[in-house]
């Protein structure tokens, strides 16, 4: 029995052993490189969904950049970065018109939600239709903060046109700053109702006092995220797009955070056909 087990010593001697080699036409594991808003960072949503399809697909997710959507927009524009995802926006569009990014596709969506003085001039706590809750606050005359700048000014605009609606121009008050934090303080100091996005709004992030959630569920009141890839990305990261909108994760979308914060995801899944 003795040089059997030789044979079986010498087998494991020589060079160290390495990972075995990829079968015949399975694609090199690579690294992809990301921007991503940071909102899917600071709740954990992007990491979790990332190691999925780390696990998925062997492939390794390198966050690039993260933070504000011209943080990110501009990380992307310097070049070496394979995928970007932030909200639907003019900003977007043309990262694809100027040539940098290709194959702009919706893969989730977030929502906003009203909120406005504890007093609730207008009466719409608990109100869930957010075009009704519109008109009841032109109708009491009450001061209606606009955030120009952060997708808010586009919802309100949809409500108000598809519900024939005619905002007050001397109750309306129009804010451009970039600040979110400044938009929840402005409208505590005029006592003013405005929309805000409602994750920061239900983690704390976003708040101020005498402001509190009023309208929240329409879907009319949910913003789309593009997801897009560079012209130059190596090919792992379309794979990584067409993982995004994959049914599997789609649905994982649909529960992901519920009972964290309140008893709604933290992300909205899109139709995909």
């Amino acid at each position: 029995m003795r040089p059997a087990l030789l044979v079986v010593a010498l087998a494991g001697c020589g060079k160290p052993a390495s990972e075995p080699p990829p079968e015949p036409g399975a694609p090199p594991h690579q690294t992809i490189r990301v921007a991503v808003i940071g909102g899917m960072m600071e709740t954990g949503f992007w990491p979790a969904l990332a190691s999925r399809f780390e696990a998925a697909s062997g492939h390794t997710v390198k966050l690039a950049a993260s933070g504000p959507k011209p943080v990110v927009i501009a990380a992307f524009k310097k070049g070496g970065i394979d995928l970007i995802t932030v909200h639907a926006s003019d900003a977007m569009v043309n990262l694809v018109a100027d040539g940098l990014a290709k194959d702009p596709q919706p893969w989730l969506r977030n929502d906003l939600v009203i909120v406005g003085p504890t007093a609730d001039p207008a009466h719409i706590k608990g109100e869930t239709d957010a075009a009704a809750a519109i008109g009841k606050i032109i109708a009491a005359k009450a001061p209606l903060l606009v955030h120009a700048t952060m997708g808010a000014d586009g919802v309100l605009h949809d409500l108000v046109e598809d519900s024939h609606l005619t905002l007050d121009p001397v109750a309306t008050i129009r804010f451009t700053g970039e600040n979110q934090h400044t938009v929840l303080a402005q409208a505590a100091k005029a006592g003013a109702y405005t929309m805000i996005g409602r994750i920061p709004f239900i983690t704390g992030k976003l708040k101020a006092e005498g402001i509190e959630l009023m309208v929240r569920g329409d879907v009319r009141l949910r913003r789309p995220y593009l997801v897009e890839l560079a012209t130059d990305a190596n090919p792992a990261a379309a794979e990584l797009a067409a993982y995004l909108r994959s049914p599997e994760t789609q649905a994982w979308i649909a529960s992901y955070g519920v009972g964290k914060f309140d008893d709604g995801p933290l992300f909205f899944p899109v139709t995909v056909r």
